[in-house]
């Protein structure tokens, strides 16, 4: 049945509300542009525009020559990017990931105030990131429950190298952006021993907040690792 009709502004309001309420699941097509102009009773031409609007956004992805589809979030954005981790000179080497141990823990203050949270729990993960065994990060990672409930079944040895797709694939919910914010302290007894450096060494301090499709924060995480092995580049246009 056709709706009122509206311009594409609201178009993508009705597009995002269907990612939100999983109508458009995570991966998935959406409807040819045709059958949501004839569905809207508007123009191919404003569907497009709303379409484009959203793959701004990272909601949805156009791909050339084929149908567009949901975001299934970014796939890595790894912390590992601030730090040199070309060791001896040998070429860049892929990272592992070790998660050491996960447990549900209340929500505090702190977490509410960074993250506007209100659910009574969240599912609190250790893990550390490291290069040919070499730890270089030592991450705590926070998750809001009962929306990641799924992984609070999982021990230390299911979870996968890089945690984004995991979310998307196991919980259905998709990350595709995240702000750091960094900050530079001494190494903390407990980060200095899973890094296997002394306590009071400079260390570096990346404090992440990531959103899904529906831009509401889903994940927080504070990675910590060796302020000597830091660096930061960026291109400005």
């Amino acid at each position: 049945m056709a709706k009122e009709l509206m311009g594409y502004q609201g178009l993508a309001t009705a597009f995002r509300d269907k990612v939100e309420s999983g109508a458009w699941q995570i991966a998935e097509a959406i409807p040819s542009e045709a059958s949501l102009a004839k569905e809207y009773g508007v123009a191919v031409g404003t569907i497009r525009q709303a379409i484009a609007q959203l793959a701004d956004d990272g909601v949805l992805v156009k791909r050339h020559g084929k149908s567009t589809v949901v975001s299934s979030g970014l796939n890595g954005q790894s912390m590992l990017r601030f730090f040199r981790y070309q060791l001896d000179e040998q070429e860049q080497l892929s990272p592992q990931a070790k998660v050491l141990d996960l447990k549900e823990v209340a929500l505090d203050k702190e977490i509410t105030r960074l993250t506007g949270w209100s659910c009574k729990s969240l599912l609190k993960i250790h893990r550390l990131r490291l290069i040919d065994g070499k730890p270089l990060l030592y991450e705590t990672i926070y998750l809001p429950l009962p929306k990641f409930k799924k992984l609070a079944g999982y021990k230390p040895k299911d979870f996968e190298v890089l945690f984004y797709p995991m979310y998307a694939k196991v919980c259905g919910v998709a990350v595709i952006k995240a702000k750091d914010q960094v900050g530079f302290e001494l190494m903390k007894k407990t980060d200095a021993k899973a890094l296997a450096m002394k306590e009071g060494h400079p260390a570096v301090r990346v404090n992440r907040i990531a959103f899904d499709l529906t831009g509401k924060p889903v994940e927080f995480r504070s990675s910590v690792g060796d302020a000597m092995a830091f660096q930061y580049s960026a291109e400005v246009n």
